[in-house]
């Protein structure tokens, strides 16, 4: 692996993308402190402040197109572990996979299924003979708050860390620990905090990876559904000009990485669009 960390850019997919066009080798990570031009899925904008991870990573997998289609499942799962494993133990249940690869949070299990946090965004482009995974994860709240509604209103890998200063009469979250902090100290704990994401993260990424080049996708399908924020929920599924093609209960997902809908009409498989939960009155 070969990590590159920049302060600026437009954004890190531009970089990965350029240097697979390049015929660069597979394992090169770049990174940003901030991103003018971040995007995600289908290219809609990805807000990057500082105080966020944003990656992108080049690979060159050796597997045909169909099996292609499942590697962003297999990125969302190993990111939505890694988040989990440094999640404070009441928050780490909360952090779930919504198909295909974003990672959501829902405080606790009474809340209302659509009232989920966005915690991590995902996206995967061929280009150059390759593949340019795009990751995006919130982790500190940015000094400007932009008030967000729906579905994009975020969550805070911060707020839902525990911080080394914490005890059982004190408890502290890292967002709370670094408040107390200003200048070079609040700068350097910051990053001390992303970097350690960026390296669980990047951790079990290429160890996911691995396994699913020589084994595909199938012995991780029990593994994403059960860490599934849709399984159960009632969903509508719109394709990329905001047309419902079809609602009902996401019954789980199947080998190919395709969501199952249990609609009025019988089991089907979705392979691409946007699953939207449903909440009736």
């Amino acid at each position: 692996m070969k990590l590159t960390v920049l302060d600026e850019v437009a954004s890190t997919n531009e970089v990965v993308k350029s240097a697979l066009r390049e015929g660069k080798a597979e394992g090169l990570v770049v990174r940003a402190r901030r991103q003018n031009g971040g995007y995600g899925r289908q290219g809609r904008p990805w807000d990057s402040p500082e105080g966020g991870l944003y990656m992108s990573l080049l690979l060159r997998p050796d597997v045909a197109g169909s099996g292609l289609s499942t590697l962003s499942l297999v990125v969302g799962l190993a990111v939505q572990r890694a988040l989990a494993a440094m999640a404070a133990p009441a928050c780490e249940d909360g952090i779930q996979l919504k198909w295909p690869n974003d990672i959501v949070y829902l405080p606790a299990a009474d809340t209302p299924a659509d009232e989920y946090r966005k915690l991590c965004g995902i996206s995967l482009e061929a280009c150059g003979g390759g593949v340019c995974i795009g990751i995006g994860i919130n982790v500190f709240r940015p000094e400007i708050d932009v008030p967000a509604c729906g579905r994009n209103v975020p969550a805070y890998m911060a707020d839902l860390m525990r911080a080394s200063e914490s005890t059982p009469e004190r408890p502290l979250t890292v967002a709370e620990a670094t408040a107390q902090l200003e200048g070079p100290a609040l700068a350097a704990r910051r990053e001390e905090v992303i970097t350690d994401i960026q390296r669980e993260v990047l951790a079990r990424i290429f160890v996911s990876y691995g396994r699913w080049r020589e084994l595909g996708f199938m012995p991780s399908v029990g593994s994403y559904e059960g860490a599934s924020f849709l399984n159960g929920r009632e969903v509508g599924i719109q394709d990329a000009v905001g047309d419902t093609t079809v609602e009902g209960v996401v019954q789980g997902i199947d080998e190919r990485g395709r969501l199952l809908v249990r609609s009025d009409s019988g089991l089907v498989p979705v392979a691409s669009g946007e699953a939207h939960v449903i909440v009736r009155p």
